[in-house]
């Protein structure tokens, strides 16, 4: 039996047993919970099919981001006795039809876009000759500095919410937040491309595609769109939005 196509069913039952528990609960916002743990089912297949030292790497970087995510979610998720607004207004859109448009437009969607950004793991499973290299090496070094400077970003954020004093002063904009609105999702975009570095070989240019989807939906869908979507009126917001970029730090700011 083909390893793609063990991980694709592999994932689509992960999916689905996700989905049973938001019909049975409703709620929606377990689809986010998933998203990372889907990443390690597929790092672990591959692992197990293809076991080798790069493998072995791909599989311990991405369940260290992986479990940091979901674990994250998860306690937000546990602390709400409802479902999220976003899912929540979907929902209500819907009608009658949510359950199959939540199996369509979040779940399956979700899987879909998950096989694509794991394209360098799914690819990697199907190298034959595969040893530690230059690119390994820097492929390593790309992840370590994109999942420093995602934690170094959520903590400074962290610590500002918590921290809030000053009334006037609603927007996060020292630390990393100084050079771009969205550092978090600036790192996280710099460590898929790590996995890449390490991951790719004869599949070059199928496996890319995994690390340029994942800027996209962080730059242009479910990323840093969503994060401003409440801010369109805040005038304190469009005032740093002007001189910050959105994702690229720009660190000539002063």
């Amino acid at each position: 039996m083909s390893i793609i196509f063990i991980q694709i069913i592999s994932l689509f039952i992960f999916i689905n047993l996700f989905y049973l528990f938001a019909i049975i609960k409703k709620r929606n916002d377990i689809a986010d919970v998933a998203w990372g743990l889907g990443f390690i089912l597929l790092s672990g297949i591959t692992l197990i099919y293809n076991y080798n030292l790069e493998s072995i790497l791909v599989f311990a970087l991405v369940s260290f981001w992986g479990i940091r995510l979901s674990s994250h979610i998860l306690k937000k998720f546990l602390k709400k006795d409802e479902e999220d607004s976003r899912y929540k207004k979907w929902r209500s859109e819907w009608g009658a039809y949510w359950p199959l448009f939540s199996w369509l437009k979040v779940f399956m969607l979700q899987g879909v876009l998950l096989f694509v950004v794991a394209a360098p793991i799914i690819t990697l499973a199907q190298e034959k000759d595969v040893s530690v290299n230059f690119w390994t090496y820097l492929g390593v070094a790309v992840w370590v500095f994109g999942i420093t400077y995602e934690i170094i970003g959520d903590r400074q954020l962290k610590k500002f919410i918590s921290n809030k004093k000053d009334k006037n002063n609603k927007i996060m904009k020292s630390g990393l937040w100084k050079y771009s609105r969205h550092p978090n999702y600036f790192g996280e975009a710099v460590l898929w491309w790590g996995i890449w570095l390490i991951a790719f070989g004869e599949y070059f240019w199928i496996s890319i595609v995994g690390p340029l989807t994942i800027f996209f939906l962080l730059r242009f869908v479910s990323g840093v769109p969503m994060a401003e979507e409440g801010y369109r009126k805040d005038e304190e917001f469009q005032e740093y939005k002007k001189k910050t970029p959105a994702m690229f730090p720009n660190f000539l700011i002063k």
